[in-house]
């Protein structure tokens, strides 16, 4: 599969972000697909940093490996990130008297890597330009290297200075510059370009988005009216987006003052029949345990993003991974139902938030979202958002609002045993109809407190048999097939000629099906780099299964495809395979062979393909 990756690096603040995500837009424009990778350590300013872009005409999910271009800042990150260069790749630096390492100059040569010394500094001196012009100097040198019209990237700069004359001309004046750098470095011979795949209209009007902006417009889009939250990384990123969309959206955005607040004050609201969401990250979700099982205890519809990174403790505030998965399913003391879903992509963390919403408010259960630092802050070329939005309908479960349904009800229907699925009705305080009391305490049917043994039970009954009734309503897992090299859903059963069985079949979650798919399809692919693993392997028949609801969990579409499948392949950011373990719990079921990353980063293709290939 055709596909050009570029890694700028540098420190904190020197503008490695704004090189990528400018590169990014202009491209999406020209008509490719991009995928953005932002990574930074968890520090103000100058800790190590970079943002990798990878481009192509098809459809690409996540990032590979190794690099055409890198752009480098600063020496920590020339020595760092060099050997990330693919053979005949093109190092861009702007360090001066920078003096490579014999082992470092021996790579450059033998793998016959371009090196473009780009004086940032003396250029900006010279224009009167201040350093953090830099960025633009450098992201045009980049726009050359690949070719594009220098027009492009001027609009692009027009859109977002176009209010500031003076610095907009100052603008041009760096681009420009740029440009005739690039054009000098290629009369000496340095500078070839970079051969992008051909652009496709398609791409073209396609929405450029990170995972917690789609997940903040899904939020808005599903009816929230507030939305309460603490800063922590990496959920901080929704919070912020949704604050600054407030004047937008109508929203009540609040900042608490910890996180025990904001999922009281969600609670509250939900209470009061306000759609609302809060989000945090692993310590923060700790804190809010005793709410959920407040939730679970006066059946309060509520909604909670956990955005997870590494731990235990603090453990890598900016880095991803999926360890609080069981920490999700078993979160809050006693027993209750409960729905625990994952986002895997823009796209699912914008069109899932609907559902969970609606989950929430049919089964008054509360509502666990997981999403991680990956998805959040990486950048997608999403499609199908308007297929989304006209798919989404907003449901509210049994919840009474008319004069007629309220003039019917009596206060002990709040929390009627004798409800077949154990949803009973739901009216909101002030409502014309009788009161009822929502606590924490077992309660009878009417909401007071009640320590019988009779009513202890029927209540736990009546709260528990919700997830039957849940299980029976969620969406199946999605299986995707490599057939025809093209990645597609498809139905449980493989029928057809010689499709009776799958040699491959993964099962995984979240995040990891970018790279799975992206490897799935890149194994239809025989390039020459690959040709003698590939041989063997080109006709495989693989099949995916990815789980987006995890909880009640469904394993009947799995153990069908298990049981015709040569092997059976985990895969997981975690280090114990916590999928794995609720799979074998719930049906015993135990894989061939586990794939489990958990330092921190997310799976690359190449990881995925490897163990196809193997």
């Amino acid at each position: 599969m055709p596909r050009i990756s570029i890694k700028v690096v540098g420190a904190q603040g020197q503008g490695v972000n704004s090189v990528g995500e400018m590169c990014a837009k202009g491209l999406k424009r020209a008509g490719y697909c991009v995928f953005g990778l932002r990574e930074y350590m968890s520090v103000i300013k100058n800790g190590h940093s970079s943002y990798q872009l990878d481009i192509s005409d098809e459809k690409i999910r996540s990032a590979q490996e190794k690099v055409e271009l890198l752009v480098c800042f600063n020496h920590h990150g020339l020595k760092k990130n060099l050997r990330d260069l693919k053979s005949g790749g093109i190092l861009l630096y702007q360090t001066p008297q920078w003096k490579f390492s014999d082992e470092d100059q021996e790579f450059i040569d033998e793998n016959t890597i371009s090196v473009l010394y780009l004086p940032t500094e003396d250029v900006l001196k010279k224009l009167g330009a201040k350093p953090v012009l830099g960025n633009v100097l450098i992201t045009s040198v980049v726009w050359s290297l690949f070719g594009r019209s220098v027009d492009e990237l001027k609009e692009l700069v027009r859109e977002q200075f176009g209010h500031k004359p003076d610095l907009l001309e100052l603008n041009y004046v760096c681009i420009n510059e740029g440009v005739k750098f690039f054009k000098g470095e290629k009369g000496k011979g340095k500078g070839e370009k970079i051969c992008l795949p051909d652009a496709k209209d398609e791409w073209k009007d396609q929405l450029l988005i990170t995972g917690s902006q789609a997940m903040g417009l899904g939020i808005i889009h599903a009816g929230c009216r507030a939305f309460f939250g603490y800063p922590m990384t990496p959920a901080s990123p929704l919070l912020t987006f949704i604050a600054d969309m407030q004047s937008e959206s109508k929203m009540l955005v609040k900042q608490a003052e910890d996180e025990i607040t904001a999922a009281q004050m969600m609670v509250g609201a939900m209470h009061m029949g306000t759609r609302a969401a809060t989000a945090t990250s692993g310590g923060g979700y700790d804190l809010m345990t005793e709410t959920i099982s407040l939730c679970g205890a006066s059946e309060t519809p509520a909604v909670f993003v956990l955005a997870q990174r590494p731990g235990p403790g603090t453990g890598l505030p900016t880095w991803s991974a999926q360890g609080d998965l069981l920490m999700a399913v078993n979160s809050g003391h006693g027993e209750f139902p409960r729905l625990v879903m994952s986002v895997s992509d823009a796209e699912d963390s914008f069109g899932l938030m609907m559902d969970a919403f609606n989950y929430a408010e049919e089964f008054q259960i509360p509502v666990t979202v997981l999403t991680e630092k990956h998805i959040a802050e990486s950048l997608f070329t999403i499609e199908n958002l308007e297929l989304r939005i006209q798919n989404s309908e907003l449901k509210r479960g049994k919840l009474i609002t008319d004069a007629k349904g309220l003039s019917m009800l009596k206060s002990r229907d709040r929390y009627a045993p004798e409800a077949p699925d154990g949803i009973s009705a739901r009216w909101l305080p002030g409502s014309e109809a009788p009161t009822y009391c929502a606590q924490g305490y077992e309660h009878s049917p009417d909401g007071s407190f009640d320590e019988s043994g009779e009513n202890t039970k029927a209540q736990m009954e009546k709260r528990m048999c919700k997830m039957s009734a849940l299980k029976k309503v969620l969406p199946d897992p999605d299986l995707f097939t490599n057939s025809e090299c093209k990645i597609q859903p498809t139905s449980p059963r493989l029928r057809g000629p010689g499709n009776s069985e799958l040699d491959v079949l993964i099962v995984s979650w979240g995040s990891n099906k970018n790279a799975i798919l992206d490897a799935m399809k890149n194994e239809m692919y025989t390039t020459q780099e690959h040709a003698s693993s590939h041989a063997s392997n080109k006709n495989n028949r693989i099949g995916y299964l990815h789980y987006t609801y995890l909880w009640p969990l469904k394993t009947e579409k799995l153990l069908e495809l298990a049981s015709q499948a040569k092997r059976t392949i985990l895969i997981e950011g975690n280090e114990q395979g916590q999928l794995g373990m609720l799979i074998k719990q719930e049906c015993g079921l135990e894989f061939d062979e586990k794939l489990f990353k958990y330092d921190g980063r997310a799976f690359s293709f190449e990881e995925i393909l490897s163990s196809l290939i193997s």
